[in-house]
C-alpha cells in the first residue's frame, strides 16, 4: 500500500508540478495584494484624505452613473470613514454581460480609474493566473477549463500532502533530521520531508479552501446557466432610480444587531435583489467580512430576508472562514508573512521531489540492466 502510494505520489507531483508551482508563486504575491496595489498604483487605489464624512451613498451612486453613462453598477465594496483605500465600484457596460472594475474616492465622488477589465493591474491579472491560468478566455476551450483544473490542482494538493505524511512513518519524530554531510540524495531526501512535513497543514488548508472555491464558482455558474441560458445582457437599470441606497444600508443595520456592512449587490440580472452584506458582531478573528447579509426588494425597498451568520450552525461558519483562512488574513502581518513562506514551500519541494525521482528512477533502470 505505501509503495504503490508512493509512486502516485512521485508521478502526480511531477504531472502537476509547471502548473501547480505558477498557482502557488501567484497565490504567494497575493497575499500581500493590498500593499502590492498601494506600491505601484497609489494614485488609483489610495486616498489624498482620509479623514471627515464620507458623502453618502445616494450621492455616490448619482456621480459614479453621471460618470460612467454607459454602465451599470453591479457591486461595490465600501469601506468605513477614516479607511485609507478607494472605494472598488464594479460596474457592467451597457450592451454586454461585461464586468470592469473603477476605484471611487468616497469624500469627492470622483472617479480615480476608468473601468478596466478584470486582469488590467498587475495584481488583477495574477490573480486571474491564480484562479483561472488564464484558460478562461481562450477562443476554442471551455470558458471553465480553468476552473477545473485549479480544482483538481486543489485536490491533488490535499492527495500530496495526506500521502506525504502516510509515506513518511512516524514524520513527528524526525521531522528535524537534516544530514548536511550526506550525499546530495540524502540531503534533498531530508529536505523534501522536513520542508514537506512542515508546510503540510498549511497546505491542507490552502487545498482545501481553494478547491472549494473553484468549486463553488463553478457550480453557481453551472447551475445558472448550465442549460444553455446566456448570461444577461445589461441593457437598462434593475433598480429603482429613486432608491435611497443610505436607508436601505441604515435598515440593514437595524436587521442585525452592530452589523458592518462591507459590499452592496445590485441586481445585476432580473428578479435578483438588492442585498447588503456585512459582518455581524463576532469574536471569531477567521468569519470573514461577507458572511451576513439582509435583502432588499431593487424598485420598492421592501425589506425581503436576512441572513445572520452568527445564527448559524458550525458547518455555514466553517465555510465562511475559508476567505481569511485561504489568505491568511486573520493574524495581521506575521500569519501573512507565515503563509506567503508556505505557499513558496512548493518550489523547494517541486525541485528536491523530482531530483528524487530521477534518481530513483535511474536506480531502477539500472537494476533492470543488470538483472
Amino acid at each position: 500500500m505505501r509503495k504503490t502510494l508512493h509512486k502516485w505520489h512521485g508521478w502526480i507531483g511531477i504531472i502537476i508540478l509547471i502548473p501547480f508551482l505558477f498557482v502557488c508563486l501567484t497565490g504567494s504575491i497575493l497575499i500581500f495584494k493590498k500593499e502590492i496595489d498601494a506600491w505601484l498604483i497609489p494614485e488609483v487605489t489610495g486616498l489624498s484624505q482620509t479623514g471627515g464624512e464620507r458623502l453618502s451613498l445616494n450621492t455616490l451612486t448619482e456621480r459614479v452613473n453621471a460618470q460612467l453613462p454607459d454602465y451599470e453598477i453591479g457591486s461595490w465594496e465600501i469601506f468605513p470613514a477614516g479607511h485609507d483605500e478607494a472605494d472598488r465600484v464594479f460596474v457592467i457596460k451597457e450592451g454586454t454581460d461585461e464586468w470592469h472594475k473603477v476605484h471611487l474616492d468616497p469624500y469627492t465622488g470622483e472617479l480615480l480609474s476608468q473601468p478596466t477589465t478584470p486582469g488590467h493591474y498587475l495584481t488583477d491579472w495574477l490573480l486571474e493566473l491564480h484562479y483561472t491560468l488564464l484558460l478562461n478566455d481562450i477562443e476554442g476551450l471551455d470558458e471553465h477549463l480553468g476552473l477545473i483544473i485549479t480544482f483538481i490542482l486543489a485536490v491533488f494538493l490535499v492527495f500530496m500532502g495526506i500521502s506525504g505524511l502516510i509515506i513518511y512513518r512516524r514524520f513527528w519524530a524526525r521531522v528535524f533530521t537534516l544530514r548536511w554531510n550526506q550525499r546530495l540524495l540524502v540531503v534533498f531526501s531530508d529536505l523534501h520531508k522536513m520542508f514537506g512535513t512542515l508546510a503540510s497543514p498549511i497546505l491542507l488548508i490552502l487545498g482545501i479552501t481553494g478547491g472549494y472555491y473553484s468549486a463553488i464558482i463553478y457550480w453557481e455558474e453551472f447551475k445558472e446557466h448550465g442549460d444553455g441560458a446566456e448570461h444577461h445582457i445589461m441593457s437598462e437599470r434593475l433598480y429603482a432610480d429613486h432608491l435611497d441606497i443610505d436607508s436601505l444600508v441604515a435598515r440593514s443595520q437595524d436587521a442585525i444587531d452592530d452589523f458592518k456592512p462591507t459590499y452592496l449587490l445590485f441586481p445585476f440580472e432580473p428578479e435578483l435583489p438588492f442585498t447588503v452584506f456585512g459582518r455581524a458582531p463576532t469574536a471569531n478573528p477567521l468569519l470573514s467580512n461577507y458572511g451576513s447579509v439582509v435583502n432588499f426588494d431593487p424598485w420598492t425597498g421592501a425589506y425581503q430576508s436576512t441572513y445572520n451568520l452568527n445564527e448559524q450552525g458550525v458547518g455555514m461558519k466553517t465555510l465562511d472562514s475559508f476567505r481569511r483562512l485561504h489568505f491568511g488574513t486573520f493574524g495581521g502581518l506575521p500569519i501573512k508573512i507565515l503563509w506567503c513562506v508556505v505557499g513558496l514551500t512548493p518550489l523547494l519541494l517541486g525541485i528536491t521531489g523530482t531530483y528524487l525521482w530521477w534518481q530513483r528512477r535511474n536506480k531502477s533502470a539500472r537494476k533492470g540492466r543488470r538483472r
